[in-house]
């Protein structure tokens, strides 16, 4: 009986009540991430997003490619959408760990080239994430409200524990060919 209770509620919930459900543990989910996670057709997904989104649900922001999804009681979706990428979550944890930080502190720290670094630096500073000061001659960066970004980074937690689980995966399987 109590499996068959087990069976009838996974039966009963609507595709738009689990793309709620995984949109609310996993802010800042994107499209095919959501896809890819539930199983359902990209079209079920597009439908059910524009529904909640219109019911009032859930919230999105589009960041350059991907359109990013947040439960409507997320605080900073903006913050959100930024640590859900690889390199602004690295440029943002290295400057919580050391700062604040130059430019080429920065670069050598997380090991991406001085561009790259540019690039992120100017997107952070337009969502108000970081802010520069001056030190001499140098100028430095360092996070514009730094309890938010931990606040914000401690909801992304499941992001960033997948992402390492799945380059561990990546890895093992590499060796494991060989």
């Amino acid at each position: 009986m109590f499996l068959a209770n087990i069976i009838m509620s996974e039966i009963l919930e609507s595709p738009k009540d689990k793309i709620l459900d995984f949109v609310i543990s996993n802010p800042s989910s994107h499209l095919r991430k959501i896809k890819n996670s539930l199983g359902f057709s990209i079209g079920t997904v597009q439908y059910h997003l524009t529904m909640l989104e219109r019911e009032g649900k859930i919230k999105s922001t589009k960041i350059k490619f991907y359109r990013n999804y947040y439960h409507i009681n997320e605080s900073d979706d903006k913050i959100l959408s930024v640590l859900n990428l690889d390199s602004p979550r690295n440029i943002v944890i290295f400057l919580i760990q050391h700062e604040p930080s130059t430019h080429q502190e920065i670069a050598k720290g997380i090991g991406l080239s001085s561009s790259t670094i540019s690039w992120h630096m100017k997107r952070l500073m337009e969502l108000q994430v970081v802010q520069t000061e001056y030190s001499g001659k140098y100028t430095v960066y360092c996070l514009r409200d730094r309890n938010n970004v931990l606040d914000n980074l401690n909801k992304c937690k499941s992001t960033v524990w997948n992402t390492m689980v799945n380059n561990m995966t990546d890895v093992f399987s590499a060796l494991d060919e060989k």
